[in-house]
């Protein structure tokens, strides 16, 4: 793609941020409007897009791989965060992971379909299963032991009770399943092309209303912010570093360069929103400042895939 046309293609979505930020800041557009926002893009634009994206490739065996290796660097990431934590002696809880894991649901693949188009989201999608996996097997039920909620549940059920409510989730696992077993060889039917058609229309929207939500969620006063600013610029670090070892080290040697923008992509993105639902709410001084460590990781995630989407 010439830069001409990624610069096309970024204005507008630099354009509905701006829009996002000055009709909340206008009172126009409410809390309760963006919370709505949000699930529709959850519930029904995302996975359309998802499943557009997947069912038109052909998966190829040597992606689990691919699968693999991001699970495990997501647990490293996760390994170095607690490390450091010891070292530096920093009392939050929540920092290691802050600097593991990637929103890529909320924020990944609008940016991504919204600059290369949907059908190239199955490339973050590859990226992504991996660290799917990770969120749910080893984040969400780590910060649920941290709450110490009273449950009869085990913290592994509550966490895969989650995932099987979560349709970005189930887009991914029947997306792949259709593609492996080659649905996008019944291209030129009838059934296909309405299939592919009615997906592309519902997952239109899915980058308009999410710089929307990114612009409501810009704050720029950076004051009093010294942990919450070290985080995210540490996260940013760490996670360019492991993205290039695994360019290096992974996709060039798999022979699959065609993942290295999604790679890179990934791995700028703030760590998962889905922090803030499960971290203990009745501390406010770790409410701030996990959601303000977020907020600038947005901005500097955004800023640097927009970035990326230029060289």
């Amino acid at each position: 793609m010439e830069k001409i046309d990624v610069i096309v293609k970024i204005i507008p979505l630099i354009i509905t941020i701006i829009i996002g930020y000055f009709l909340y800041k206008k009172r126009i557009m409410s809390d309760g409007v963006i919370e709505f926002l949000k699930k529709i893009v959850v519930i029904i634009t995302l996975p359309a897009s998802l499943l557009l994206a997947f069912i038109q490739i052909e998966f190829q065996t040597v992606y689990i791989l691919v699968i693999i290796v991001i699970f495990i660097t997501c647990l490293l990431l996760l390994f170095i965060g607690k490390l450091i934590a010891r070292v530096f002696h920093i009392k939050s809880p929540y920092f290691p992971y802050l600097l593991t894991g990637f929103e890529v649901g909320m924020i990944g693949f609008a940016l991504f379909g919204g600059i290369y188009g949907t059908e190239a989201i199955s490339s973050l999608g590859i990226i992504d299963i991996g660290h799917e996996l990770f969120i749910f097997m080893v984040l969400v039920p780590s910060i649920m032991l941290l709450t110490a909620k009273d449950t009869n549940k085990s913290k592994a059920i509550q966490s895969i009770t989650l995932a099987s409510k979560t349709p970005v989730v189930w887009a991914i696992v029947i997306g792949v399943s259709l593609s492996i077993a080659g649905i996008y060889q019944l291209e030129g039917t009838v059934v296909y092309s309405t299939i592919i058609d009615s997906l592309r229309f519902i997952s239109t929207p899915t980058a308009f209303i999410i710089c929307l939500v990114i612009g409501r969620g810009l704050k720029f006063s950076l004051k009093g912010m010294k942990l919450e600013i070290a985080t995210a610029l540490l996260k940013i670090i760490l996670a360019l570093l492991f993205a290039l070892l695994l360019r290096n080290f992974l996709l060039i040697p798999l022979e699959l360069s065609s993942l290295e923008t999604a790679l890179y992509s990934m791995f700028v993105l703030p760590a998962p929103f889905v922090i803030t639902v499960f971290m203990d709410r009745s501390n406010k001084e770790e409410v701030n400042y996990v959601s303000n460590t977020l907020s600038i990781g947005t901005i500097i995630g955004v800023v640097l895939f927009l970035g990326i989407s230029l060289l």
